[in-house]
């Protein structure tokens, strides 16, 4: 008779506890998110580290670049030229396009021209995910993880733009200042079914765009508990299922998903993983991996002003055509189709707030898709 009250105990304890056990919610805006990109040296973007032994590659001599594509050195001299009419202000000289096989566009057609050559990541520490669960390949995480797959660090981690520590990359800091600055807002939910968040066996975690400004707080950092709508996109909304476990999420996404990328309007990935951690501050930090589309990259480079673009990133274009092509690990078509897609691994920080359902009627209290409403835009911010 004990044991049968004892058992009678148990399960009304259990029954207790599901009784109990409501939806739970919690919600981010993205306060800042860039490459997960590994900095070998110790300090600045250039100097020599264990991720680029070298250090960064040094900017090309661009008259050698202009007479290497068959302008005389006084024509190359003369591009160059800051007093040149044909400068632009904010587009440079849009003639150092027109260096390609018979002087075609690089930019339009990068392979019209021969590669340079950038200067791969030698070094062995990686940041992010084993994406094709091969131990053997790829690089070691800075505790032992092997297979760490990263093919866009691999191909463009010793640009003088992508190195740096944490937060001081160049080009993290220009996309993040920008979307500080309200050129477009993220917004991350967790929700969950269990009674405890940092520990459930069923987590959905959802990536939303917003069409509210991020709120800079005194410091110039991003205020929290501030409230953003989120903005129903057909395409932008990545959804992601796992677990919880001592408030670390695990969990991937069932099929590509697409968001709004640091670096591209556009952020598709494949096999799309996730690791993030919910901090007793209430804020979340982590990391997302997968396999992405090598070519709105590089198309994303040559539209942000590629005469720009090269001088500032101390780069050639076409060079990075040819990195992120050789550095392609996956093919959406099985293995033995063409790699169209590379590895990539984005750190991201984001700040406790309020996410409201798209008509602001209240707060969102689950991951879900939210449809556009009949005839509504749903163009990337």
């Amino acid at each position: 008779m004990q044991r049968f009250g004892i058992a009678a105990a148990v399960l009304l304890q259990c029954l207790s506890t599901a009784a109990h056990a409501e939806p739970w919610a919690r919600t981010y805006v993205i306060e800042w998110y860039e490459g997960a990109n590994y900095y070998g040296g110790r300090e600045g973007t250039t100097e020599p580290g264990t991720d680029c032994p070298a250090g960064s590659m040094p900017s090309p001599d661009w008259v050698e670049v202009l007479m290497d594509a068959g302008y005389s050195e006084t024509e190359a001299k003369w591009l160059r030229d800051p007093a040149n009419p044909t400068r632009e202000p904010n587009n440079g000289q849009p003639m150092m396009a027109f260096r390609g096989l018979n002087k075609q566009n690089v930019y339009d057609y990068p392979t019209t021209t021969p590669e340079a050559g950038i200067p791969p990541v030698t070094g062995t520490i990686g940041l992010g995910f084993n994406l094709d669960n091969d131990p053997k390949t790829g690089f070691t995480s800075p505790t032992g993880e092997r297979g760490i797959d990263h093919g866009v660090y691999k191909a463009l981690g010793c640009l003088k733009g992508n190195r740096g520590p944490e937060r001081l990359s160049e080009r993290g800091k220009g996309a993040n200042d920008s979307m500080r600055e309200g050129a477009w807002t993220v917004v991350v939910v967790v929700s969950g079914q269990g009674t405890d968040p940092a520990n459930d066996p069923d987590v959905r975690v959802g990536i939303y765009s917003s069409p509210d400004k991020i709120v800079r707080d005194g410091a110039g950092g991003v205020a929290q508990d501030y409230t953003f709508r989120i903005k129903p996109h057909a395409k932008l909304q990545a959804i992601f299922a796992g677990e919880s476990r001592e408030g670390l999420i695990t969990a991937k996404a069932d099929g590509p998903v697409w968001m709004r990328g640091p670096d591209t309007g556009e952020l598709k990935l494949a096999k799309a993983q996730l690791r993030l951690e919910m901090k007793p501050g209430g804020s979340l930090s982590g990391m997302i991996g997968g396999y992405r589309p090598w070519r709105p990259m590089y198309e994303a480079m040559v539209n942000a002003r590629g005469p720009v673009a090269e001088p500032l990133g101390w780069v050639r274009l076409p060079d990075v055509y040819y990195a992120l092509q050789r550095y392609a690990d996956y093919s959406p078509t099985g293995p033995d189709g063409e790699k169209t897609y590379i590895s990539y691994n984005m750190r991201l920080d984001a700040a406790p707030a309020y996410v409201l359902t798209p008509d602001a009627s209240g707060e969102v209290q689950q991951v879900k898709a939210f449809e556009p409403a009949s005839g509504e835009a749903s163009a990337a911010p």
